[in-house]
C-alpha cells in the first residue's frame, strides 16, 4: 500500500539521504510530529531526543547512533527518540557543528596557555577542509572540538530536552482538551436524543375498566 510507485535506484536513495526529495524542513517537521505522537512519557521521550541532539555534536561520527541509544539507555530515555534526534547530526550540519566547537575549544585552550593548529579564521576554509578530508581534521583538531562538543553538547542537550518536553506535552493536553471536548459532544448529543424519544413516546391508551364501563 506504502510502496513506491516508481523504485528508486542507488543512486537516488544516496541523493535522498543527503537532500530529501522534500526538503529538509518537511523532514524536520515529519520527524517533529512523530516525536510528539511516540508512546511512553514525556519525560523519557525528551530524555531520549536529548541524548540523540547531544552526540550529534561530538566528533565521534559514525558511533553517534550507538553512543547516543546507549546512554538514553542508561537515563530510561526513549530510544526511538534518540534515533530521531540524531537526525540532527548530517552532512549538512556536521561542518557547522565541528566549527562551532573548534572555535570555542580554541579559544579555552588559548586562554589557558596551551597551543591549537591555525586552520584560518574563516568557516569556509573549514568546510573546505572537512570535506576534503574528515578523519585528518579532525585528528589534527581533536582537543579544541572535543571541548567545545562537551561544552555545546551539553547546552543542546538542555535545549533539546525543554523544547522536546514542551512539545510533546503541549501536543498531549492539546489532544487531551480535543478528546474531552469530542466525549462531551456525544454525550449531549445521546441526550438531546433521548429526551426527543421520550417526548414523542406515544401515550397508553385508557381501557374499558378505566372509564367505568
Amino acid at each position: 500500500m506504502f510502496k513506491r510507485r516508481k523504485q528508486m535506484s542507488r543512486v537516488d536513495r544516496v541523493r535522498s539521504v543527503v537532500w530529501p526529495d522534500r526538503g529538509f524542513g518537511r523532514l524536520i517537521s515529519y520527524l517533529i510530529q512523530r516525536v510528539k505522537r511516540m508512546p511512553g512519557s514525556t519525560l523519557s521521550i525528551a530524555v531520549g531526543a536529548a541524548w540523540g541532539i547531544s552526540v550529534s555534536f561530538t566528533p565521534f561520527i559514525g558511533l553517534h547512533l550507538l553512543v547516543g541509544l546507549f546512554m538514553a539507555y542508561v537515563c530510561r530515555g526513549n530510544l526511538l527518540a534518540c534515533l530521531f534526534g540524531t537526525f540532527v547530526g548530517n552532512p549538512w550540519t556536521f561542518p557547522l557543528f565541528f566549527y562551532l566547537n573548534y572555535r570555542l575549544g580554541a579559544f579555552i585552550v588559548t586562554e589557558f596557555g596551551g597551543d591549537v593548529t591555525s586552520i584560518g579564521g574563516t568557516m569556509s576554509e573549514f568546510v573546505t577542509l572537512f570535506l576534503a578530508d574528515p578523519p585528518a581534521l579532525i585528528g589534527a583538531l581533536f582537543l579544541p572540538i572535543i571541548i567545545g562538543a562537551l561544552i555545546l553538547g551539553t547546552i543542546a542537550w538542555f535545549a533539546g530536552f525543554g523544547f522536546t518536553y514542551w512539545a510533546v506535552a503541549g501536543w498531549r493536553a492539546h489532544r487531551s482538551k480535543r478528546l474531552e471536548a469530542a466525549r462531551l459532544r456525544r454525550a449531549a448529543f445521546r441526550s438531546e436524543n433521548d429526551n426527543d424519544a421520550g417526548m414523542s413516546a406515544p401515550m397508553a391508551r385508557p381501557t374499558g375498566k378505566d372509564n367505568g364501563s
